[in-house]
């Protein structure tokens, strides 16, 4: 099992001092990305995302808010307890094997990590039905293993933003680059592809998703702007984060606000572009470095 390092940006935060239970919650929301959770908790006038981890429904693991840090997800509980959000809405769904595995996965590594005896589900300590009817509490609360987690932090893989795109290519459109950090012509090609499926997926382009930045794909380009939402807008974010624009406040959320264009603003004064903060084919061939 991995956890995947998000290195959110976070506003002041206790260190707790004890740890002593779990408490599990759902997103309420069918589909939402650790920037999402980031941008509705800060919205909150929270230090940011109030969870210690993400759980999504493909199984994979994010770290939110550090790990050693009084968490903001259960008024009253907080002060002893490790917050784990599965993406969902279990009132309504029934969650996916997968990600019910790394529930029980991580939730076992924790119990065993802090000789954790009690997981709750949000409900047990708030007025709330949080996580939901539908959620499978006692499958995941009462797992065990002897799976040992290994971080990405500890695999090996170097620490950086170029790192972090990486990860998220492999992981969302199932591919299998180096994470090594360097941003070379196979991260390129990756970065491609993922502009690619999108196009293809939200606007009908029918590309061929090859990774080669062609004639086809360039006049495929969409003009992203401010207001825009959704994936492409995720992965012009991405690549501003690799290449250290400053994305502190919401990060890589899917949403093109303020924080973005001023980016992409700055991204173009820096390589000559006229700077109308738009994303257009020439700052797209700037941005993949083509």
């Amino acid at each position: 099992m991995n956890i995947i390092e998000t290195n959110l940006e976070f506003k002041d935060m206790s260190t707790r001092k004890s740890t002593e239970r779990i408490i599990l919650h759902h997103a309420d929301a069918k589909s939402c990305s650790a920037e999402d959770i980031h941008r509705w908790h800060l919205n909150n006038g929270w230090s940011g995302a109030g969870y210690h981890f993400l759980v999504k429904k493909d199984g994979t693991i994010y770290r939110l808010r550090p790990e050693d840090k009084v968490g903001a997800h259960a008024y009253g509980s907080n002060y002893n307890s490790i917050g784990i959000c599965f993406e969902g809405n279990y009132m309504e769904e029934d969650m996916p094997d997968v990600q019910k595995q790394a529930g029980k996965e991580l939730v076992a590594y924790l119990k065993n990590k802090y000789n954790i005896t009690t997981v709750q589900a949000h409900r047990d300590v708030c007025a709330t039905s949080c996580p939901g009817d539908k959620f499978p509490f006692g499958e995941i609360a009462n797992s065990e293993t002897n799976n040992k987690v290994i971080p990405q932090s500890q695999k090996n893989v170097p620490k950086g933003n170029v790192a972090r795109i990486q990860a998220i290519l492999n992981d969302k459109y199932g591919l299998s680059i180096a994470v090594d950090n360097i941003y070379g012509n196979e991260t390129k090609k990756a970065l491609v592809k993922g502009l690619q499926t999108e196009l293809n997926k939200q606007y009908g382009r029918g590309l061929a998703v090859d990774g080669i930045f062609g004639t086809n794909t360039y006049n495929s380009c969409i003009n992203v702007r401010k207001g825009a939402e959704g994936n492409i807008t995720k992965l012009v974010q991405e690549r501003l984060i690799s290449l250290g624009y400053d994305l502190s406040k919401y990060g890589a959320d899917s949403n093109f606000g303020s924080e973005t264009y001023e980016a992409v603003v700055k991204f173009q004064k820096d390589y000559g572009l006229s700077p109308d903060g738009i994303v257009g084919q020439n700052t797209w061939r700037k941005l993949l470095n083509l």
